[in-house]
């Protein structure tokens, strides 16, 4: 029963491999592809061969397994050419990955320095860094003088430099 398998599997070989590799070469455009497409076809339907499914149309089978397994091939191609192209634009050199961790401890470092600004001061300069407040508005908010709120901004920028940059004292 094996030797009559075999025999069948050849002659099915023979009769439909360079026409199935064709067929998959249209599709694909690809040689290599193509060839590495058929052989798939090919060894699954050895597979299915040796479990005893029974094929009515074999020349159906393995055209059609062909054509679908071209689509899956076009299908991943695509997707592993989006995800180049991607990463192309979105993953960034060391370079690229210095700079910006550097620009991350840089901004941690701003943020744990403003938190060990004096409570006012902290609270008038958030007022005019991150609301975006005048002096004027901050003044009448907090009901305080302008001339107070530019010493604690004054206070609060000398502060910040020490803090961020230790060794310039």
């Amino acid at each position: 029963m094996l030797s009559l398998r075999k025999d069948k599997y050849k002659q099915l070989f023979l009769v439909y491999y360079n026409p199935l590799c064709n067929f998959a070469f249209k599709i694909v455009q690809d040689k290599e592809v193509a060839k590495d497409i058929v052989n798939d076809v090919f060894l699954s339907y050895w597979n299915k061969l040796n479990s005893k499914t029974e094929f009515n149309n074999a020349k159906s089978y393995l055209f059609t397994s062909t054509k679908n397994k071209c689509l899956e091939s076009l299908r991943r191609k695509k997707i592993e050419s989006k995800y180049a192209e991607w990463a192309k634009k979105n993953l960034s050199t060391s370079t690229q990955i210095d700079n910006e961790a550097t620009k991350y401890m840089r901004k941690e470092q701003l943020y744990a320095s403003i938190r060990q600004l004096p409570p006012k001061c902290r609270e008038v300069f958030m007022m005019s860094k991150q609301n975006g407040l005048t002096y004027v508005e901050i003044a009448e908010e907090l009901d305080i003088s302008i001339k107070t709120v530019e010493n604690h901004m004054g206070r609060a920028m000398r502060i910040l430099r020490e803090l961020m940059n230790p060794k310039n004292t």
